[in-house]
C-alpha cells in the first residue's frame, strides 16, 4: 500500500518523533510504501536531521503558512508583552481573513493529485492544534478522496464557536478512523468534539531504545558531579505544562529541611523551550545552581535517562502518553509522574512508578515526599525498575508496527 504520513507541529517534539519511529519501522516498510509530508521549517528539519531521516527518499517538505512557529520565535526573542502583541497583530489578521487557509488548501490539493496515496495518515499534536491537519482532510475530500486515519496525540480542546462545530462534523464524517494513545484522550474527543466513538481506536505509543553513547560515569563527569551522586532527570520541553518549576520547588523544600544533601543529590533538565530564562533565573534565585542543571536539547537524551537514579515527569496539563515515560520504562527506571491523561494508563502507582495527584496547591510538596521515599528506599527503586522494564513490551516499536499494519489493512479493505 502507498501510505502518506502527513504531520505538522510548531516544534519537533514527541508526536513528531512517533512518526519517525513509524517511518523507520521495518515491519511497516516491508509491507508498505511510506511517503512522508510535513510543513517545512528550520526547527522541524533540524529534528529530522538529528533522527538521520531528513534526506529520506520519500520525504516531501511542503511550504505551508502558519503563525505557530513564528509566534513561538517572537515569544523567545521579544520580552516585552505589549511589543509581542503588536508584532503579532498583522500576521494574526492575515490568518483570520482566511489567506493561510486558502494557500494551504491549494498547496495540499496539488500535492495529493501529484502523489495519489491509497491511505492518508494525518498526525496532529492535539486537536484542533495544527490547522493544516484538518485542511489536509478538506484537500483530500476535494481531490483524491482516499481513506484517512487521523492521529491525535494529546487531549482535545473544547469548542469555542458554532463554526468549529460544523468543521468538526465535516472532519468526523470524512475520517474513517481516529487514533489516540489513551482512553482518556478518546473520551475527550467524544465529549469535547462530539466525534464518533466507534471510529476512535486506542493504540499504545511506542519508543525504541537506542544503545548508550555515554555511560553513567561519563554523564556524571560531563555534568561535573561526584560518581556516588543521586541523579534525578527530566527530559521535556521547558514549559509550564511540563512542571519543571514544581520539581525545583520540591527539591528546594527537601534541601532546606536537610532531608536531602546538596553534596549528594542533583537534578538535570534535558530540553529547551520558552521557560528556559524563567527557570534559569528561578534556580539562581533559590540558590540551586550547583544542584539543578539546565543542559538544553541533547540528541542523546536517552543517555541521561539511563544514567539517572530517578526519572521524573511532573506535567500538569496537555499530555497524553509521553514518549519519555516509555523510554524510562524500557531502561528500567523508577519513575514519578502525574496521575492524569495517558500517564495513568502506563504507570501503575507503587508497581512500575509513582503517580502524584494533579493538584497544584500541594503538587510540589507531594512530589518532594515521593522523591524522598524513593531516595531512601533503593530496594523499592530497583523493584519498580524491574516492573517498568517488563511493562515496556506493550510499547515497543515491534508491537506498534504490527498493530498499525492491521489498521492499515482493515482500512484498505473497507
Amino acid at each position: 500500500m502507498k501510505i502518506l504520513i502527513f504531520s505538522d507541529c510548531y516544534v519537533y517534539g514527541g508526536s513528531e518523533r512517533l512518526m519517525i519511529f513509524l517511518l523507520k519501522n521495518d515491519f511497516l516498510n516491508k509491507n508498505n510504501t511510506l511517503l512522508f509530508a510535513y510543513r517545512k521549517h528550520k526547527d522541524y528539519e533540524e529534528g529530522l536531521r538529528n533522527e538521520n531521516i531528513l534526506d529520506r527518499k520519500y520525504n516531501y517538505p511542503l511550504f505551508l503558512l502558519s503563525n505557530e512557529t513564528l509566534f513561538l520565535k517572537i515569544n523567545d526573542v521579544v520580552k516585552n508583552g505589549f511589543v509581542r502583541k503588536l508584532i503579532k497583530i498583522p500576521f494574526y489578521l492575515i490568518e483570520k481573513v482566511g489567506l493561510y487557509f486558502i494557500w494551504n488548501l491549494i498547496r495540499l490539493m496539488h500535492f495529493l493529485l501529484k502523489v495519489k496515496p491509497e491511505i492518508i495518515h494525518v498526525n496532529n499534536g492535539g486537536y484542533p492544534a495544527a490547522k493544516s491537519c484538518n485542511i489536509m482532510v478538506v484537500a483530500n475530500y476535494l481531490t483524491v478522496r482516499t481513506k484517512v486515519i487521523y492521529q491525535v496525540n494529546n487531549q482535545a480542546r473544547k469548542r469555542k464557536t458554532f463554526l468549529e462545530k460544523i468543521y468538526d462534523a465535516f472532519i468526523n464524517k470524512n475520517v474513517v478512523f481516529f487514533i489516540n494513545a489513551s482512553y482518556k484522550a478518546k473520551q475527550q474527543l467524544i465529549e469535547k468534539r462530539n466525534f464518533d466513538s466507534d471510529k476512535i481506536l486506542v493504540v499504545n505509543n511506542c519508543v525504541p531504545l537506542p544503545n548508550a553513547k555515554l555511560n553513567k560515569a561519563e554523564i556524571f563527569e560531563l555534568i561535573k558531579i561526584p560518581q556516588d551522586s543521586f541523579l534525578i532527570v527530566e527530559v521535556a520541553f521547558l514549559s509550564e505544562r511540563k512542571g519543571q518549576k514544581y520539581l525545583v520547588e520540591a527539591l528546594k523544600e527537601l534541601f532546606d529541611k536537610k532531608l536531602l544533601s546538596k553534596e549528594k543529590v542533583f537534578c538535570a533538565f534535558i530540553g529547551n523551550g520558552e521557560d528556559e530564562e524563567f527557570l534559569r533565573n528561578y534556580i539562581n534565585d533559590l540558590g540551586l545552581t550547583s544542584n539543578i542543571f539546565l543542559l538544553g536539547y541533547r540528541t542523546n537524551s536517552e543517555d541521561f535517562i539511563m544514567a539517572s537514579d530517578l526519572f521524573v515527569l511532573p506535567s500538569i496539563k496537555d499530555e497524553d502518553m509521553p514518549l519519555v515515560i516509555l523510554s524510562a520504562l524500557g531502561y528500567g527506571k523508577a519513575i514519578i509522574s502525574t496521575d492524569f491523561a495517558g500517564i495513568s494508563q502506563v504507570i501503575k502507582s507503587n508497581f512500575n512508578g509513582i503517580l502524584i495527584k494533579n493538584e497544584i496547591e500541594t503538587f510540589a510538596h507531594n512530589l518532594g515526599i515521593e522523591i524522598l521515599r524513593l531516595y531512601n528506599d533503593k530496594e523499592l527503586r530497583n523493584q519498580m525498575g524491574i516492573n517498568a522494564k517488563e511493562t515496556y513490551v506493550d510499547y515497543s516499536p515491534e508491537t506498534y508496527g504490527i498493530v498499525l499494519n492491521k489498521i492499515y489493512k482493515r482500512l484498505y479493505a473497507i
